[in-house]
């Protein structure tokens, strides 16, 4: 009777290869689950950069200054949809891996680079606007005075400092398990870099009609962008609201050096002048919030890194 029951309750144990095979499904289950996150994520960073760069080649020959306002919205939204992510595949800050640290770090200093360089381009921009607007105050007092201000002012120009992106291909080192919460946070932080970096590289282009970032930024994303984000950066030139001011100030000069009626001209550079202001306010405004949202990341991640020292 003893030995029955010993017989019986071995035969109810799982044999090793059953407990195996157990925990294989649940393995390759788990994998399925975080590769599908990672699946999730890169198809709504491709539909978002898609309508992106739709929006940018319909109707006019350049890109505008409400489009690049977009772009900055787009570098928020991709944050909060990798932010999704590390919580989705359970792999929040406190458990990222030096590697990861690394590469996160690294990626939000280059965007904190570039958004200064924005700044400082709406900085130029709005200096640039302040001086055609004193010129015109000028113009029927001081003609002279007012044609020698407006020849001082450049609204398109090369930007101070010139951006460089580094990108080593598959992330700072090899990660060698597939499938795996590293791997996918390598992934998907090479998506928000690639996708990042083009953003930050036409919205200088937009701001300023310097072709380099946005030269930099196409060596970098050609490839891996849809055919529809890369015919918006050969929209290569300053945003068409800078280009009509511009545009607007030579015709003007135009006008007064060969003594035509300039009125109706000043007029319109005035209006001009109103609505890109406006449209600059509201773009440094969403510079500024996404310059905030990141220093909050790198914020939180080094006050991670200091908790778990002992």
């Amino acid at each position: 009777m003893v030995l029955l029951v010993e017989k019986l309750s071995h035969s109810l144990k799982p044999s090793s290869k059953l407990e195996n095979h157990h925990n294989h499904c649940h393995d390759h289950g788990r994998s399925e689950d975080l590769s599908a996150s990672l699946r999730a994520f890169q198809s709504h960073v491709s539909s978002c950069m898609n309508k992106l760069s739709l929006d940018s080649i319909t109707g006019s020959e350049f890109i505008s200054l409400s489009w690049i306002h977009q772009c900055l919205e787009l570098l928020s939204n991709l944050n909060r949809a990798f932010a999704k992510l590390v919580m989705e595949i359970d792999y929040p800050m406190s458990k990222w891996d030096i590697t990861s640290t690394e590469e996160y770090l690294n990626y939000s200093l280059k965007l904190l680079d570039f958004l200064n360089v924005i700044a400082s381009s709406l900085s130029d921009l709005g200096r640039a606007r302040m001086s055609i607007s004193h010129a015109l105050s000028l113009i029927d007092g001081s003609p002279e005075s007012a044609m020698e201000r407006f020849k001082a002012v450049r609204l398109i120009k090369n930007l101070d400092k010139e951006i460089k992106v580094e990108e080593k291909e598959g992330g700072e080192e090899k990660r060698l398990c597939r499938g795996d919460k590293k791997w996918l946070f390598g992934e998907a932080l090479m998506v928000m870099k690639r996708n990042g970096y083009w953003v930050c590289g036409i919205v200088l282009l937009g701001l300023s009609g310097d072709t380099r970032p946005w030269l930099e930024m196409e060596k970098l994303c050609r490839g891996f962008l849809s055919p529809s984000a890369m015919a918006a950066m050969e929209k290569n030139g300053a945003a068409k609201e800078v280009r009509e001011v511009n545009d607007g100030v030579v015709y003007l000069v135009a006008a007064v050096a060969v003594g035509e009626n300039y009125c109706e001209a000043g007029k319109n550079l005035e209006g001009k002048l109103e609505a890109m202001e406006k449209l600059l306010d509201g773009i440094g405004t969403r510079a500024d919030g996404l310059f905030s949202e990141i220093m909050a990341g790198r914020i939180e991640l080094l006050d991670s890194l200091r908790q778990m020292k002992p």
